[in-house]
């Protein structure tokens, strides 16, 4: 089936785009289900979990990098980094309130470092958030406070993907 819209008739897009997909049970999905969906499978993001301060290995994406090679567009930036400091980690919320981007993470009254995203997770029936936090504190048990406006709430460290096909 082919149809032709002029500019003008967006909304008639979203109406055909609804009764055409019907037999096919498509449902409408705004950017928040996305993000949650996103989070749950704990897949990064450009401008949360990677960008061009986060390197790759920070971001858990260093699979991707072979530092190996002889060269590549990058390598001598990356190496100027030094050392790993800090590490994406998954983060279960265990006391009460959601934790969002750009919180601070605390271990110990210290802190250690931001999330990068969260919510609610209805799949994992829990709230869940992605931080960066400093590479002695990123071992999944860690118990951690999030800085939510102002009131410390209680998480834990636990190892990425949050959700696992079964």
């Amino acid at each position: 089936m082919e149809i032709y819209l002029e500019a003008s008739e967006g909304p008639r897009m979203w109406e055909l785009l609804m009764e055409v997909g019907r037999e096919y049970g498509l449902i409408p999905c705004g950017l928040g289900a996305r993000d949650t969906l996103r989070l749950e499978a704990s897949m990064p993001l450009y401008g949360h979990e990677m960008d061009d301060g986060i390197s790759p290995e920070e971001a858990g994406l260093g699979f991707f990098v072979k530092m190996g090679k002889e060269d590549f567009i990058g390598k001598k930036a990356l190496m100027e980094k030094g050392p790993l400091t800090r590490k994406r980690v998954g983060l279960r919320v265990t006391g009460r309130g959601i934790v969002r981007e750009r919180q601070a993470v605390y271990a110990g009254g210290q802190l250690i470092g931001m999330t990068t995203s969260g919510t609610h997770c209805p799949y994992l029936g829990y709230p869940a958030a992605m931080a960066l936090v400093d590479v002695a504190c990123k071992e999944p048990g860690t118990a951690v406070e999030v800085d939510v406006r102002g009131r410390r709430v209680a998480a834990e460290i636990v190892a990425l993907p949050f959700y696992k096909r079964g």
